[in-house]
């Protein structure tokens, strides 16, 4: 439908929906949206449309979807008096912290839409390997913006670091070093790089994995998007002048687990649909973040294949079934502790591929391990497998399409 709208007319859009300028102009998170240009918004997604000049408009609705107009701006004050901040001070670190469901993502879109607007290249740094808008789900995404976004899923991707599961509970210390790696990264072409983080704030594991990222990254400016005191614990003993407090807007959409797990399937989906299979020899390339393919060949019979790991970390036996009690008893009594692998159980697990200077060149789903012949199967967007000198293992499943699939405790290859 079409529909004239007045300068100043605030709207909430409820995805999934499509809005087309006919004529006019309006902004979208922070994004200059004009004539001939849409915005879309994808289910489980809600922004507020703010109309710069009289406008027509051409508006597309599926349901659960809706649009409704509201009497007042959604983004406060506060936020563009930091953007002038980090102007002023030229500041080039921003940690963001909040709970989930308190609008991180959409905050950092428009610092960095609004950066943009005044002569600033910002970068992003998505720092939710479960919820990923730059790259997709369990990778950490920078993505330096030469142009505004209405949502980070639309900006081109410029590096990518590889955690290997939806949660960092597991995987403490690769997103510590990815965010530190890709901060680095994006300093090196932005001015200003704007770290988004999980929700992840309390708990034993929330507040040391948050108080690691302060520490390593030491920002300039750290952001606290709470909706009362609950990020106070997280920010004790830091410089008060670098911290920056925000209320939660009370627009902020809630996002329920299903709608969460349909969003982080959608990039992934996406991801693997121009996949194709490569076969690479274990012989010229090395594991990573596993046992296997890490000690010294050794023959065992009734085994497929077996290695001597180092030190007191035993001997890893590949198998076509698992070892019954018996048979483990008798080998690690000569053979120490016994880490058993059963052959097939590889299938569906997804890997970060990466070039000789450990840099992520994109992530592959194992198809098949040949143990005898040395050799792994993957799928993958990758286009040149010659560039594959490292396979990180991961936690995750997917199915061919890209969909959860389960998972793989670590440790366990």
């Amino acid at each position: 439908m079409e529909y004239k709208v007045k300068k100043g007319d605030i709207y909430i859009l409820k995805g999934p929906g499509k809005v087309g300028i006919k004529r006019g102009r309006i902004e979208a998170i922070g994004k200059s949206v004009k004539s001939g240009e849409e915005v879309l918004v994808p289910l489980g997604k809600s922004i507020p449309l703010e109309v710069k000049e009289e406008s027509t408009l051409s508006i597309e609705i599926e349901k659960p979807g809706e649009i409704r107009r509201i009497r007042e701006r959604t983004i406060p004050s506060s936020w563009d008096n930091l953007v002038k901040r980090i102007v002023r001070e030229k500041a080039r670190t921003i940690l963001v912290l909040g709970e989930v469901d308190t609008g991180k993502s959409f905050f950092a879109t428009y610092l960095a839409n609004k950066l943009l607007e005044k002569g600033v290249k910002p970068a992003v740094l998505d720092g939710d390997p479960g919820q990923s808008d730059i790259g997709i789900p369990g990778t950490l995404g920078l993505a330096v913006l030469k142009k505004q976004v209405v949502f980070l899923t639309e900006a081109s991707i410029s590096a990518i670091y590889f955690v290997g599961s939806h949660s960092p509970g597991l995987h403490f210390l690769p997103t510590i070093v990815g965010i530190k790696r890709l901060v680095e990264a994006g300093l090196k072409k932005a001015n200003t790089v704007i770290i988004n983080t999980t929700g992840w704030v309390q708990s034993d594991g929330g507040r040391a994995l948050k108080r690691a990222k302060i520490e390593i990254l030491y920002p300039e400016i750290i952001v606290l998007l709470q909706r009362t005191d609950e990020l106070e614990h997280l920010i004790k003993g830091y410089a008060p002048k670098k911290i920056v407090r925000i209320n939660v807007s009370k627009k902020a959409s809630f996002t329920s687990a299903e709608d969460r797990k349909k969003l982080r399937e959608m990039p992934s989906t996406r991801y693997f649909k121009g996949a194709r299979k490569i076969r690479l020899s274990l012989e010229r390339i090395a594991t990573d973040r596993c046992y296997f393919g890490t000690g010294r060949e050794m023959k065992i019979s009734g085994t497929l294949y077996a290695e001597r790991l180092s030190g007191f970390e035993g001997t890893l036996v590949v198998t076509k079934k698992p070892l019954p009690q018996e048979k483990l008893n008798v080998l690690s009594k000569k053979l120490g502790n016994i880490r058993n692998i059963v052959a097939g159980d590889e299938k569906g697990i997804l890997v970060g591929l990466l070039d000789e200077k450990g840099d992520t060149l994109g992530m592959g789903r194992i198809e098949e391990i040949d143990y005898k012949k040395k050799g792994v199967l993957l799928s993958t967007p990758v286009k040149d497998g010659g560039r594959i000198k490292i396979i990180q293992f991961g936690s995750l499943r997917i199915t061919p399409e890209g969909r959860e699939a389960g998972f793989v405790s670590p440790g366990y290859f």
